[in-house]
């Protein structure tokens, strides 16, 4: 296993796809969260992301709130866990209904 801060990791960013393509650990970090390079397809938003397609165009209709870092963490992680990335456990969270100011 190979942890590099993300500065690091930015001067041998091909090296180090290359090596996680090969079946190497290789954690980032910046100092508070870490993440892991791991091999995979291209997320192909038509066929494999319906769940994103649905909240962009939630977005559209707007009037809306804007979602704060939590609630658009917690998006982010469904859509993972939907594409069928492992490691993770699938939690359902409340739909927000976001029709509070009207669009000039």
């Amino acid at each position: 296993m190979k942890t590099l801060t993300v500065q690091e990791a930015q001067m041998h960013l091909g090296q180090l796809i290359a090596e996680a393509n090969r079946g190497d650990v290789i954690v980032l970090t910046d100092g508070r969260q870490q993440v892991t390079l791991q091999p995979g397809a291209a997320l192909d938003l038509e066929e494999d992301s319906p769940e994103l397609e649905a909240e962009l165009l939630k977005a559209i209709d707007g009037p809306y709130t804007p979602y704060s870092p939590e609630e658009m963490r917690g998006i982010v992680e469904r859509i993972i866990l939907c594409t069928g990335a492992a490691g993770f456990a699938a939690t359902a969270s409340p739909s927000r209904n976001s029709a509070t100011t009207a669009a000039s």
